[in-house]
């Protein structure tokens, strides 16, 4: 599955973590270690999150970041990925099971 969304809100968090606040195909929140990635992002910056259940061998040539995370929640048309201990929120019924191992994989745009 594939979002474009916008970023609406950086907020800091403790130390390096941020909370990313993002708009668009489906609203989301996502916690990242901004500065240890040594990565910049403003608001309004568009990005790609592409969430998916295999490993995409190809991953250093498509993504800036990418990761994995458990599916842990499901509730009420949201969905709550651990990556981690970091957090991903997004508020879209994922057509996968609580329990799942996902891959998310983000490209930055401008």
């Amino acid at each position: 599955m594939q979002f474009k969304e916008k970023v609406e809100d950086i907020r800091n968090l403790e130390g390096s973590l941020k909370r990313i606040l993002l708009s668009g195909d489906a609203e989301a929140e996502l916690e990242i270690p901004l500065d240890l990635l040594n990565l910049n992002i403003n608001k309004n910056d568009v990005i790609i999150i592409n969430i998916d259940k295999n490993k995409d061998e190809d991953y250093k040539n498509k993504y800036d970041i990418y990761m994995w995370g458990i599916l842990y929640s499901k509730d009420n048309n949201i969905s709550y990925i651990s990556i981690g201990g970091l957090i991903f929120k997004i508020k879209i019924d994922l057509l996968y099971n609580v329990g799942d191992k996902l891959y998310i994989g983000i490209k930055f745009s401008s």
